[in-house]
């Protein structure tokens, strides 16, 4: 059985992992280009991980509930375990990951976690689901973690490229240390502007973490060509990660929105006060989408 499922219409081919549920290939026909990063193992070894229970790190690598301790890794679980194919068509299918023994371990809580993918003409869509199946609320973060590639306009490379958001607006940049959130918050991150440069300069001190914003997509495109973008719609999440590995001039950056985010240093270990956790009544599904699309002008 091949751990790859394939979608595919007219424009797009589209590859997903049965290993994560995680994004392989979003390949443009008419562009006869690959738009995901490709998993160099000496760069950056994944593609697009799904990130849940977690985003991000927990610190010291553990937390509390109900004065529990439980042991998690950055990101949480799902990324590294096989989730179960449950439907699939040629333009959509839907993978599941239901709490088990090992699961249970890590995280006490019971669910439901699904991750759906769509295409239709141009354009990628990836819906997250939570079903709460505990007889108690329940309290997660769930995120992704994409990789685009910033060589789609031939003789390009990464600071050749601009991310222009769809609003101008005051953006509040989280600061990490090691990892951890720092406390520190930069405000005005983007000086008033609406487009921030790819230089690797910019991610020196570990990603961009932007909190509180209107924006409801982004284009990613170079200023030598722009009749070729690439846009990612995010409408209603709360928190935005924008990374690539700074020491390595990687061909790439991550877009990835989320809802959640790492710990506090020094914080209280607590996982029902951690910092923009999603909290899931008994019976009720948490339901999140974002999409990728490629664009040319007209």
């Amino acid at each position: 059985m091949s751990r790859l499922v394939s979608l595919e219409n007219a424009v797009l081919s589209v590859k997903i992992s049965r290993d994560g549920a995680e994004l392989h290939s979003v390949y443009h026909k008419q562009h006869q280009q690959e738009y995901l990063w490709q998993a160099d193992k000496e760069v950056w070894g994944r593609h697009a991980p799904v990130l849940f229970p977690i985003v991000g790190q927990v610190e010291e690598g553990y937390y509390e509930v109900d004065g529990v301790t439980y042991k998690l890794p950055q990101h949480g679980f799902a990324r590294d375990m096989e989730h179960k194919l449950v439907t699939q068509d040629e333009l959509s299918c839907i993978f599941e990951l239901r709490f088990d023994h090992t699961t249970i371990e890590k995280y006490p809580y019971k669910f439901v976690f699904r991750t759906i993918y769509e295409i239709k003409n141009n354009k990628l869509s990836i819906t997250y689901q939570v079903d709460n199946l505990d007889t108690e609320t329940i309290h997660f973060s769930v995120g992704a973690h994409p990789g685009f590639n910033t060589n789609f306009v031939k003789g390009t490379s990464f600071e050749d490229y601009v991310i222009e958001f769809s609003e101008q607006e005051p953006f509040e940049r989280l600061l990490l240390d090691n990892g951890l959130r720092s406390g520190a918050i930069e405000h005005d991150a983007l000086k008033g502007e609406k487009i921030l440069p790819l230089k690797y300069n910019t991610f020196k001190d570990d990603a961009i973490i932007i909190d509180h914003f209107k924006s409801e997509y982004l284009d990613i495109y170079t200023k030598k060509d722009t009749s070729r973008k690439l846009r990612i719609g995010f409408k209603d999440w709360p928190l935005l990660g924008i990374w690539t590995p700074v020491s390595k001039n990687a061909d790439f950056v991550c877009i990835e929105p989320w809802y959640g985010v790492a710990d506090l240093r020094d914080d209280n270990h607590n996982f029902k006060e951690k910092y923009a956790n999603q909290i899931l009544e008994t019976g009720k599904t948490f339901s999140a989408t974002f999409t990728v699309e490629m664009m040319d002008d007209e």
